[in-house]
This record gives structure tokens, C-alpha cells and sequence, in this order.
């Protein structure tokens, strides 16, 4: 099951601007880093975000891609 989650996304490594909603079909937590998309990365602010706040564009809600990746590993 999707896990509903609020991500800020990342400049410059430090968290910016306001938290946008996303699914993840991985289980996260407050303060893991995770690759939004091909090019962005964010940190996890609020996990478990309620269903009901989304209702009026749950349609438009995106998927991240997974967690962040450390380019040493």
C-alpha cells in the first residue's frame, strides 16, 4: 500500500520552500532523503499524511522515484 507523504525539496543540501504531498510505495520517515524525480532530491517533513487532505487533486498527486542514493555507495 502507498504511503502519503509531504517532501521539501532540496537546495544547495538544505530543505527549501514549502512541503508538497507524494506517494511512496517505500516506507520512509521524517528526515530520509529520497529522489523525487529524474533530477530533484528532497527530505521527508510528515509521514502518514491524512487521505482527506488531498481530496481535491489527489488526481495531480505524483510518486517519488525511491530514496536518495549516495554517490559514494
Amino acid at each position: 500500500m502507498a504511503q502519503l507523504i509531504k517532501v521539501k525539496f532540496l537546495k544547495n543540501d538544505t530543505p527549501q520552500g514549502r512541503p508538497y504531498t507524494y506517494y511512496s510505495n517505500e516506507i520512509v520517515k521524517p528526515g530520509d532523503l529520497l529522489q523525487i524525480n529524474e533530477s530533484a532530491k528532497g527530505v521527508v517533513t510528515e509521514v502518514d499524511v491524512p487521505e482527506d487532505t488531498i481530496k481535491d487533486f489527489a488526481d495531480k498527486v505524483k510518486w517519488i522515484h525511491g530514496k536518495a542514493v549516495d554517490k559514494d555507495e
